[in-house]
């Protein structure tokens, strides 16, 4: 792989429904295998209704399907791909790096299994990469797994120095010695409790993440839900669900198995069910078809009230229980994971191997339109900067942003997607609107680099 004679040029790596926010004569380099692409459901969760203001950006849903109708996923599938070629593209995966001068580089790999390639990267480069990990059951946004809740332990435990400098200590002669999480919580198990109570968040995420391994590794069906929404996993390989959550990705999950399997029994189990996904198509056909009223067959039973917790598996009877409910197989829909792209992770190590920093800003237009993120890599007296558009700009991740903005941009954007519009701020018709105008105050120059939410959209 060589960058040698390859002319710099502007960079986008993801897209979907995002590509409109593509730079004029941008590379793009999408691997395409999203939920338009490769979700074994055949139709949106919205009808034309809920869609029509895509016909300004070349997509006409009511040409695909009745008003009362859900939109096919193939007729947005082919708009999308016309799209994507309507300029310079790679069907594959890109990665960002730097060079030996430090000069910022696109590694791309063709899924054809062609030759990668080294490109030079033309100003900032623009990520649309998509939704982020779904949380593992128990964890939380900004700590989803044991290895990522042990800095925030050491930062914790360095503000109550000295009295936990003997813990911290040893946390950090367990980790140089390559410990495990269950080594670490063991260390944390026998210590004082006046120092672990503060740390009651990490030390469960700690104990989540070791409940989710312990029951894969016990035969337990245990899955995420996009594993189910994208094909990776057959509806079949259980009959009995739980679905953990309440947002439309955990519907989709259970029209998968509902669909997939005519066998399969499935209990949605979440605190409540988001308001944007009561209003879907998808929640009234399922309800009609599947639920325990009606003309419903009754596989689909729904107990809202309770946020589920961590994994609880019978590894002897081969059932995992959530509140009321035991079934063989579970999918986890909980949420989305607030943590760096992939595509940057050449970028993390460059910043972090040199001791230097990753910081974060918002991108506005001058209507206080939300565009965006952009991240900031800082090391070796050098900033190299990425933007984030599309689905995944709206969950921030914990490595560049405060807590308390992640949940003040999470607040902005239920405000500016109407529940009763039957879309969050990461489905289809949001996503196209904001990579739009994207590209409006790109040209324009008018996009507002901030560290806060603007005055008025808080």
């Amino acid at each position: 792989m060589s960058g040698n004679g390859i002319q710099a040029r502007k960079i986008m790596i993801g897209g979907g429904p995002a590509v409109l926010a593509r730079p004029d004569g941008a590379l793009l380099v999408d691997r395409r295998t999203g939920p338009h692409h490769c979700a074994p459901l055949s139709r949106l969760a919205q009808t034309p209704d809920m869609l029509r203001q895509l016909a300004a950006y070349g997509f006409d849903p009511y040409a695909a399907a009745a008003p009362g109708e859900r939109v096919p996923t193939l007729a947005v599938r082919a708009w999308l791909d016309h799209m994507a070629a309507s300029g310079p593209m790679v069907d594959g995966d890109g990665f960002l790096a730097l060079n030996r001068e430090r000069e910022m580089v696109a590694l791309v790999h063709p899924l054809s299994g062609g030759e990668g390639m080294m490109v030079p990267v033309d100003g900032i480069p623009t990520l649309a990469p998509g939704l982020p990990s779904q949380i593992t059951p128990g964890c939380v946004p900004e700590m989803n797994n044991g290895h990522e809740a042990v800095p925030w332990m050491l930062a914790q435990l360095n503000t109550m120095r000295p009295k936990s400098q003997h813990l911290g200590d040893s946390m950090v002669a367990l980790i140089e010695q390559g410990c495990t999480v269950p080594d670490i919580l063991a260390l944390l198990d026998r210590s004082d409790p006046a120092l672990t109570d503060s740390l009651a968040v990490p030390i469960s995420v700690m104990r989540a993440d070791i409940a989710f391994h312990e029951a894969r590794q016990a035969g337990g069906r245990l899955y995420y839900g996009t594993q189910l929404t994208t094909g990776d996993v057959a509806p079949t390989v259980a009959d009995s669900w739980i679905v953990a959550g309440g947002a439309d990705d955990a519907l989709a999950t259970a029209e998968v198995l509902l669909t997939g399997n005519p066998d399969a029994t499935v209990a949605v189990v979440a605190e409540r069910i988001a308001p944007a996904a009561l209003h879907t198509a998808r929640y009234a056909e399922l309800c009609a078809r599947y639920g325990t009223t009606g003309s419903g067959d009754g596989r689909l039973v729904f107990h809202i009230g309770t946020a589920p917790g961590s994994v609880r598996f019978d590894e002897h009877a081969g059932l995992f229980t959530e509140g009321p409910v035991a079934a063989e197989g579970y999918a986890a829909c909980l949420g989305r994971a607030a943590q760096l792209p992939v595509a940057v992770e050449k970028l993390t190590e460059w910043a972090e191997g040199h001791h230097g920093r990753i910081t974060g800003c918002l991108l506005f237009d001058e209507y206080r339109q939300y565009l965006g993120y952009r991240l900031n890599f800082c090391a070796e007296n050098l900033i190299r900067q990425v933007d984030v558009t599309g689905a995944a700009s709206w969950t921030l991740p914990a490595e560049a942003f405060p807590a308390e903005l992640a949940h003040q941009l999470s607040a902005l954007g239920l405000r500016a997607v109407p529940p009763e519009s039957g879309s969050s701020p990461t489905d289809l018709l949001p996503v196209v609107e904001q990579a739009a105008r994207l590209a409006g105050a790109r040209r324009r120059q008018t996009v507002q680099v901030t560290e806060t939410i603007p005055e008025g959209r808080r």
